[in-house]
């Protein structure tokens, strides 16, 4: 929506908070207690399973899912000035599978190293964020570690060497920019290491020109405010969808409306 903001008007509901509630259990001891996700009633009412995004358009249309969402906006202002999606059928089908990898894999396992409590849990979810990211950067302008340098059109320091953040960079950044918490709530084996490969490098390098962008920049919430908030998930105290799910020892992204449920 900020990308498209001279060609959308919209109005933001900050949809999700924290309520905190008796315990369920009383072997679960932690910092912040039993704490559950609020949701806006005006989510509820448009989106009964209370998850974010959710779009509702001026017809009362919803419209759910992340990558969905970002494609829908980008759809009904036909690209704005720098369309999200690429232009061809094949490359927009291209980033739709690399999207949904990104989404799996690095973005899923955020919440491998933070909700799980055992050590080898954790290192084994940040290896694979790892491994993801190096796939990531082989589609990134510059040298791969054996030589080798990515086959695209552009020049740019975005996906497919692209001059403007599209659906796979809008897909991996909200968690790029969370993967730091890591190194408050775990240590220094869990940080992102730019000189550790090539890869890494520029994968370093992708991150800071997205942070630079101004679109960008203003949907990013007060840091200090979201270590806070996402300090209920590395103790293991929130209840939500997804944090039951990951306990359970499911992917973030396999979370089940009913059984991973809170509403009681």
């Amino acid at each position: 929506l900020e990308r498209h903001k001279g060609h959308v008007t919209y109005e933001w509901v900050e949809a999700l908070g924290w309520e905190k509630r008796a315990k369920t259990k009383e072997e679960i001891a932690t910092k912040h207690e039993n704490w559950y996700h609020f949701k806006h009633p005006d989510l509820m009412k448009h989106n009964p399973l209370g998850m974010v995004p959710t779009i509702v358009d001026g017809s009362q249309n919803v419209i759910t899912e992340s990558i969905t969402a970002i494609e829908y906006v980008d759809e009904i202002v036909g690209g704005g000035d720098h369309a999200i999606m690429a232009n061809e059928a094949h490359e927009r089908a291209n980033e739709r599978v690399w999207a949904g990898v990104m989404a799996k894999t690095a973005c899923s396992k955020y919440y491998g190293v933070l909700v799980r409590q055992t050590e080898s849990e954790q290192l084994e979810a940040f290896g694979e964020i790892e491994a993801s990211l190096e796939k990531f950067a082989t589609m990134l302008p510059g040298e791969d570690d054996d030589g080798s340098k990515r086959k695209g059109s552009g020049a740019g320091p975005f996906f497919m060497g692209r001059d403007h953040p599209g659906l796979v960079d809008l897909t991996l950044f909200p968690w790029a920019w969370r993967f730091p918490v890591f190194e408050t709530y775990r240590d220094e084996r869990f940080k992102i290491d730019p000189t550790k490969s090539k890869g890494m490098l520029k994968y370093s390098n992708w991150l800071a020109a997205m942070c630079a962008r101004d679109d960008v920049a203003r949907t990013l919430p007060i840091w200090d405010e979201y270590l806070d908030h996402i300090g209920r998930y590395a103790d293991g105290s929130a209840r939500s969808k997804v944090a039951n799910a990951v306990r359970d020892g499911r992917e973030a992204h396999q979370y089940d409306d009913e059984k991973d449920d809170v509403k009681d």
